[in-house]
């Protein structure tokens, strides 16, 4: 390895969800596939449509180009270039000019359901090309020109399209003289739509200041601010929008009346990069593997919510899980014999942990190799996706997001008849600790684990982040407790980062490091596993959050403990539990949590 190091990060909180889906006991043979050809109903990125031209006048007074571009949703974030060739006269050879923007499309959503965005791309046309035009109209011509817009998306920075669809996206037109009135129109696209061009993404340095010119719009227009992120500073002053970023990375946020204007505040990712609205260079190479919960599992790749009634089909079953309904990949059905991951792998449907990390902090070069139901052993060497852990590991990779170690042990815990003979004969002052631990070594998890993170260690100059499991509590779940499931889970995660330390150790590395994500409150007491100080009962019954848990789930829980049961989430909002798979696998909100504990990337060297 000759680049410097990197930070590999993993996480393990969904491979709960998947197993308390199961319905076969412990060493069962998985069910028979449907009969019926699996479907992929996720439809392919939409093609790149240039739409209207027009000419308009900037604030020096120079003619520039209008241009708006339909692009898919998977080209948010990223910098593409727009050409355009002007033939002044009949017979004359044209003259080009062009831009390369990184595009922007509004203030992130969490999923994000759109197919597609328009951007309106600006281009101050060169000396040359303005003078010519401005004699053309004064002579009563209207001069060709041919916009041609980048149709192919490179996802992993190897100047080879990762998303392309055939043919170049191209337009031809004649230029006419803008429509020059002498006065901005008050409230301007309120009643009457203005073209204006869109406003790029940026990136910023935490506590950065910056000047940005007002885009050029056809016809003048009074700007104004309507709304902005917590933390960021705005004004107008003249024809220019002045902002400072606030002291921590993420993402902010401008919304004025004719656009929003996005930013990544960050540290240079290349010392000495120029910031100021400016691109940094390379940004971090990013890979994620592991289980459901990076796959995000329950939420299509187009950013929809799961049926509850395609549960069946959609769980992962046999030695070789095909990745169906999540968030990474396009099958809809269990049933293929590969994976089939979705042209972006994940990252503009903004669902699960690894994706919403990236995008807050503007990361491109991401790949989710994340496949729902797999276990450790798949991953490590001489398991079924190694090639893919290979492949990874041959990327180079700043960051890996990883979530591994759940299955199949929680599968064959809470579906076993052994495990569940032990479960019900025990609780957990007496018996059931041994029991889950028991269990653990049946599966050699610690080994397992132990394999895999040594590989990653050893192959990788990565920084490893394991992100334990978070605390779900499904409704299907009616032979344990919710202490018992609660202890499971943070044996689970002790056993996480048990491990870590221990190869740590060996391989005489810090780069592998335990990420914890935040309590989801269940809404009664889980003592003494999880403190209680919380209450909003009459008889003030303590219990350790307003719940957060799946809509079914928090019904059941209210039945059991009617008198205590606190409801939530607090201030509203949606659960951070899905309740598609009976309340196993995070929200795109339960996911936004566990994104915001890990660090911000760090610049390299």
């Amino acid at each position: 390895m000759n680049r410097p190091r990197r930070i590999v990060i993993a996480a393990l909180p969904a491979a709960l969800s998947l197993l308390l889906v199961a319905t076969g006991s412990a060493g069962a043979a998985p069910p028979t596939p449907p009969t019926h050809k699996p479907v992929k109903v996720i439809r392919p990125p939409t093609r790149v449509k240039v739409g209207r031209v027009v000419t308009a006048e900037t604030a020096s007074g120079r003619p520039a180009l209008l241009i708006a571009i339909r692009y898919p949703i998977e080209a948010v974030g990223r910098r593409l270039r727009l050409g355009v060739r002007v033939r002044l006269k009949p017979g004359t050879v044209p003259l080009a000019d062009g831009v390369a923007h990184r595009l922007g499309a509004g203030v992130p959503r969490r999923p994000e359901r759109r197919h597609a965005f328009t951007f309106v791309h600006e281009i101050d046309l060169k000396p040359r090309i303005a003078k010519g035009l401005e004699a053309a109209w004064a002579e009563g011509r209207a001069p060709l020109a041919t916009v041609e817009a980048q149709g192919g998306i490179d996802i992993d920075g190897d100047g080879k399209a990762d998303i392309d669809r055939k043919g170049i996206p191209r337009r031809v037109v004649h230029l006419s003289a803008p429509d020059r009135p002498t006065a901005p129109r008050a409230r301007a696209g309120k009643s009457t739509p203005v073209l204006c061009a869109s406003f790029p993404m940026r990136e910023l340095e935490p506590g950065e200041s910056l000047k940005l010119r007002l885009p050029t719009c056809e016809r003048p227009v009074r700007w104004s601010i309507e709304g902005r992120t917590e933390g960021i500073d705005a004004r107008l002053r003249g024809g220019t929008l002045a902002v400072t970023a606030s002291a921590q990375p993420g993402t902010e946020a401008v919304t004025l009346n004719q656009g929003v204007a996005v930013f990544k505040v960050k540290r240079s990712w290349n010392p000495g990069a120029l910031l100021g609205g400016q691109e940094h260079g390379e940004g971090p190479v990013v890979r994620a593997m592991g289980d459901s919960v990076t796959a995000g599992f329950g939420y299509y790749s187009d950013g929809k919510l799961m049926p509850f009634l395609s549960l069946y089909e959609c769980k992962p079953t046999g030695a070789a899980p095909d990745d169906a309904c999540s968030s990474n990949s396009t099958t809809t059905k269990y049933g293929l014999k590969e994976v089939v991951y979705a042209p972006d792998y994940g990252l503009a449907n903004n669902v699960s942990w690894a994706a919403q990390w990236a995008n807050e902090y503007g990361v491109t070069n991401y790949k989710n190799f994340a496949v729902s139901g797999s276990e450790p052993t798949n991953w490590a060497p001489g398991g079924n996706l190694y090639s893919t852990t290979q492949k990874i590991e041959a990327e180079d990779p700043d960051y890996i997001l990883m979530t591994i170690g759940a299955n199949p042990i929680l599968a064959n815990t809470l579906f076993g008849l052994g495990s569940m003979r032990c479960a019900l004969e025990s609780d957990i002052f007496g018996g059931y600790q041994k029991c889950v631990e028991e269990s653990f070594e049946e599966v050699h998890l610690r080994a397992e684990l132990k394999s895999l993170y040594t590989n990653l260690v050893e192959k990788t100059d990565a920084t490893i982040y394991l992100m334990q499991y978070h605390l779900s509590i499904p409704s299907s779940a009616l032979l344990y407790s919710v202490t018992q499931i609660a202890e499971m889970g943070k044996l689970m995660n002790e056993t996480i980062a048990a491990v870590a330390k221990e190869v740590n150790a060996a391989t005489k590395s810090s780069r592998l490091q335990v990420v914890s994500p935040p309590h989801f409150n269940v809404g009664i007491s889980l003592e003494p596993v999880y403190p209680s100080s919380y209450t909003c009962s009459y008889f003030e019954y303590k219990v350790d959050g307003p719940s957060v848990q799946s809509t079914p789930s928090q019904d059941e829980l209210e039945a059991a403990h009617y008198l205590s049961f606190c409801g939530g989430p607090k201030g509203g909002g949606e659960p951070w539990v899905i309740s598609g798979d009976t309340g196993i696998h995070p929200s795109a909100a339960g996911y936004a949590q566990m994104a915001s504990q890990v660090p911000a990337p760090a610049p390299r060297g």
